[in-house]
């Protein structure tokens, strides 16, 4: 856009400008004589300072009485950009001398504050000054704006009614008994304000002729940064992590927990005893784990760097899907929230409960997936032709195979799609809709049949997940899975009985973590706490957090709703009920935490990124309208005017008003239907790689017979050196409690008296216990914990093949006996002679 040539005199206006000037380094001034000091008169430095102020009050003080003629031929492009880049740096100049080192900077920040703030702020004011000058001031070109407003005015208004029926009633404040979990990491001030300096970029070089190649370059620049930042954080960061604490012999970060269950899962396809012959939750990260074990073996470092590189993915998939409902600034913008929020998740990982890119936990990939599918939705209700639709339900599908309760997003979506097509165009809703259903049924299938034929049901997940959840169905002992039973009921039945028997209750629940998931979103914005500096621990007051708000940040979370509400109503002009998709997607995960009675950190994380993503779009709608008002930006650049998409008889797409409806034959016509078939072949074989997967080994201990094993303890040299002969191995195991196996020991642990895994519900391998020993999993047909009994650290080797011999007790093997064929190395807890109590 041509700079409007700037009138030939603005004296009044440069005037207006000296004096202001002036008056900001009087204040300065000021504010410099009350900083404290020391007795004996002012410093050499501030008198320094001093000197400068005066200059400049003076300087200004002269120009604007006697203001040259020639002061407009100062407002060059060149200029501008120098104002920029000043304030810029003298921003950032700020904020490193206050929060570098405040311990030893402090003193300095204070005394070069007053000078510094003033040539900031002299600095942005002669920026948007000389864009005045040289563009003007154009109100008109806001009148574009004008819906955009309108519905963001709505936007806030429903937004504040939430929040004073949220304030009122406490609903999603008040913690539940049965499960309460606290708010997510949230982004950090600083970071908040790199990521919209990241976007004010972006939008500066909008400008340039060559922009267009910003498509291409800035997707991969955000992964590589999200690798590079992700990656550059330790490993030792989990230390003292809840999912992988690293413990003697081996200080490998082993997983835990959930994070257990699945790698366990994994070396379950690796040993050719595919998921202990039972039906796995996520199986699809199961199947990713497996894959990154046959590429680096039991390295975890890598195993972590692996799946860093696959999930560094979902800001990219951010960016394009804030890029299609606004533009390049507002993609950029929320890519880098969720940057910035990841590497702060991992810098916190030692002191707080976490799910990141270095525990192994199906939360991060469910993110991925669900915006993934979320940008594909968008992309079938921008074209509205059936291979998008069928694209978007498989994609959904395979969500499915993530997290099943992503189910319950499925008629959020439908009821979005609705109004996209219009009352008038059911048959085309239908019609379209039949394929994304058709897309996701394409998806899932396999795996369901999977299941059908090992437990006679049509059943998405393993026992224990339906388990969980009718636990939480109970007025006490929830997340006690010893006393649900299953057997012969349904968990809807389960549900649905309970949910009769006390609505009022089970509505409760369901709206307090509904609610709890969505507040986690706008705590994921930074609020208002002290800060200790760049180089200082983070302060985690959001672990603290007990649902109530200081008045400083309550003015500061109803601006963010503010911001949030704009974005949305940007979404709205851009493409009216599609651009309300990615929060239909958030709220259907909330209400699916909700009848989970699940909320908080991880359980909130594929659906609390749904703030930072409107408000990333306000905050790109607030800068792309200032830049308009000041003519700086073409029209054109901006969010363009909604028209629907229709579809013509020959079933290509145009953009006008829709006429008619044209029915779904129309859609049908001349389709490439080959296409159609591969797209689903393409989602069918994907649902199917859990189940192709149990192929990927053959049984490894298939023909260990208890006579063969006991002869290779026996004829080893290793078991001979401890004394043991074939007599006592013979008599050990023919004890009815004797345990002689072949497999697989996993995550070996070495614990000292009276020391443990600190959780809720630790492996009978890692509780405390009165003695010293390893503990570890051994893993074959079955999966079992043991326990090897010993006061010095015995060196056992993670997911090395072993024979042991040991006693069966309640809920673990006490190992006696263990061989490593392939090092030939034994280990003897106590004689053998000693027989099983």
């Amino acid at each position: 856009m041509q700079a409007q040539q700037p009138p030939m005199d603005h004296r009044s206006l440069w005037q207006k400008f000296l004096i202001a000037a002036a008056l900001e380094a009087g204040a300065a001034f000021l504010a410099l004589a009350f900083v404290p000091h020391e007795g004996g008169g002012f410093s050499i430095s501030r008198l320094a300072m001093f000197a400068v102020l005066a200059a400049f009050i003076a300087g200004w003080t002269y120009l604007a009485a006697r203001p040259p003629r020639q002061l407009d031929s100062l407002v060059r492009p060149a200029l501008i950009k120098t104002m920029a880049l000043l304030s810029l740096t003298l921003a950032v100049s700020i904020f490193l001398v206050r929060y570098l080192d405040p311990l030893h900077s402090l003193p300095y920040y204070q005394r070069l504050s007053p000078l510094l703030f003033y040539l900031l702020v002299l600095g942005l004011q002669s920026f948007l000054f000389f864009l005045f000058l040289r563009f003007g001031f154009h109100s008109r070109n806001l009148i574009q704006r004008k819906p955009i407003y309108t519905a963001g005015l709505i936007a806030f208004i429903v937004l504040l009614l939430v929040l004073i029926f949220v304030a009122l009633t406490r609903i999603g404040l008040v913690p539940d008994k049965a499960y309460w979990g606290e708010p997510g990491v949230p982004v950090m001030g600083w970071q908040l304000g790199l990521a919209i300096l990241g976007g004010l970029c972006v939008l500066w070089f909008s400008f340039s002729p060559r922009a267009s190649s910003m498509d291409l370059i800035l997707p991969i620049l955000l992964w590589l940064l999200a690798v590079i930042l992700w990656l550059n954080v330790p490993v030792g960061v989990m230390q003292n992590s809840f999912y992988a604490p690293m413990d003697p012999p081996t200080f490998q970060p082993f997983p835990n927990s959930d994070a257990g269950y699945y790698d366990s899962m994994a070396h379950s396809l690796l040993i050719g005893y595919p998921y202990q012959g039972q039906i796995p939750t996520r199986p699809l990260f199961i199947v990713l784990l497996a894959v990154l074990h046959l590429l680096v073996g039991e390295r975890y470092d890598l195993i972590i760097a692996g799946q860093t590189l696959v999930l560094a993915l979902f800001p990219v998939i951010l960016y394009y899907l804030g890029k299609r409902l606004h533009s390049r600034m507002a993609g950029i913008i929320i890519a880098l929230f969720a940057i910035f929020r990841e590497w702060t998740s991992l810098l916190i990982s030692s002191q707080a409960r976490v799910s990141n890119t270095k525990t192994l936990l199906v939360d991060l990939p469910t993110f991925l997936l669900l915006a993934l599918a979320c940008l594909f939705a968008l992309r079938w209700l921008e074209r509205r032709d059936w291979k998008s639709a069928l694209a978007a339900g498989g994609v959904f599908g395979i969500l499915m195979l993530l997290r099943t309760q992503s189910m319950l997003i499925l008629p959020f979506i439908l009821l979005a799609a609705l109004p996209v097509f219009g009352w008038k165009n059911k048959s085309t809703f239908l019609f379209l809709s039949a394929f994304f259903l058709l897309g996701l049924v394409i998806s899932i299938t396999p795996w369901l049949t999977h299941n059908y034929l090992i437990s006679g049901q049509i059943t998405f997940d393993a026992p224990f997940e339906y388990q969980v959840i009718a636990s939480q169905y109970k007025y006490t002992g929830n997340l006690d899975l010893q006393s649900v039973d299953l057997q012969g009921k349904g968990l809807l039945g389960i549900l649905l009985t309970f949910a009769l028997k006390d609505p009022k209750f089970v509505f409760g629940f369901i709206a307090t973590h509904f609610f709890a998931t969505q507040i986690s979103g706008i705590l994921a914005l930074p609020l208002v706490q002290s800060y200790n500096g760049l180089l200082a621990p983070i302060n985690l007051y959001w672990m603290q957090w007990n649902g109530s708000l200081s008045w400083y940040n309550l003015l500061l979370v109803i601006f963010y709703l503010a911001i949030i509400a704009l974005g949305i109503g940007a979404c709205w002009k851009r493409l009216r009920w599609a651009g309300l998709i990615p929060l239909a997607f958030s709220l259907g995960y909330a209400l699916a935490n909700g009848i989970g009675r699940f909320s908080g950190w991880r359980y909130a994380f594929p659906a609390d990124w749904i703030s930072y993503f409107y408000f990333g779009i306000g905050v790109a709608e607030l800068f792309t309208g200032a830049a308009l008002l000041l003519g700086a930006l073409p029209v054109q650049m901006l969010t363009p005017v909604f028209v629907p998409v229709n579809i013509n008889q020959q079933g290509t797409q145009t953009r006008d008003h829709p006429t008619g409806n044209p029915g779904p034959r129309a859609f049908v016509k001349n389709n490439k239907w080959v296409q159609g078939f591969i797209l689903a072949l393409v989602f069918a074989l994907i649902g199917a790689v859990p189940w192709m997967a149990e192929s990927i080994a053959s049984p490894r201990y298939a023909g260990s017979t208890p006579d063969v094993l006991s002869a290779k303890l026996s004829a080893s040299p290793a078991v001979l050196k401890l004394g043991v002969d074939q007599a006592q191995v013979a008599a050990f195991s023919a004890q009815p409690q004797a345990v002689l196996q072949v497999g697989r020991v996993l995550y070996p642990r070495f614990f000292t008296r009276d020391t443990g895994l600190a959780s809720a519900h630790p492996w009978p391998s890692y509780m405390p216990r009165d003695f010293p020993r390893l503990g570890f999993l051994f893993l074959n047909q079955t999966r079992s914990d043991a326990l090897f009994r010993s006061k010095d650290i015995p060196d056992f080797p993670q997911a090395a093949d072993a024979i042991l011999l040991g006693c069966r007790q309640t809920d673990y093997i006490d190992v006696r006996l263990i061989l490593f064929p392939g090092s030939d190395s034994a280990y003897l807890s106590q004689p053998l002679t000693d027989l099983c109590n």
